[in-house]
């Protein structure tokens, strides 16, 4: 009955979380954060410089107001005039390659850590995404 009483008096605990989980919750939660505020920059250019009567009205108007490329070129030339359009591909970019750098930063950990099995998991899941981000596959 002591050995009962001993264990009831002493709070759980939570587990601490494995110092991997911390950096990549960081990794994500600086890349969502960062695209959401590449994106909000973009929004609010969007709303000041097109603030006039030819302004779409509507989703479907906006969509089929012009053709923007999706190159990287194109993004980075267009983010240097400040073309709102390319500052918001800009964000939406970094919110594409936030799952990509997780993964990345899982392969140095696992290496870190000479785990030899989940470094080649990782790598081929990193291949695959970088492969498709490109355009390669998919």
């Amino acid at each position: 009955m002591q050995a009962t009483e001993k264990h009831a008096a002493q709070p759980l605990k939570a587990q601490e979380p494995h110092w991997m989980e911390i950096w990549i919750s960081r990794v994500l939660r600086v890349g969502v954060v960062t695209a959401a505020a590449i994106i909000g920059c973009g929004l609010f250019a969007y709303l000041a410089l097109n603030s006039h009567a030819n302004m779409p009205m509507s989703l479907s108007e906006l969509q089929t107001e012009g053709t923007h490329s999706v190159s990287l070129h194109s993004i980075a030339s267009g983010v240097g005039k400040g073309q709102s359009a390319a500052i918001i591909q800009l964000g939406l970019l970094a919110l594409i390659l936030t799952p990509v750098s997780r993964v990345a930063l899982s392969l140095v950990l696992f290496g870190a850590q000479r785990d030899r099995v989940f470094v080649g998991i990782t790598a081929v899941v990193l291949i695959v995404l970088l492969l498709g981000v490109l355009g390669i596959i998919g």
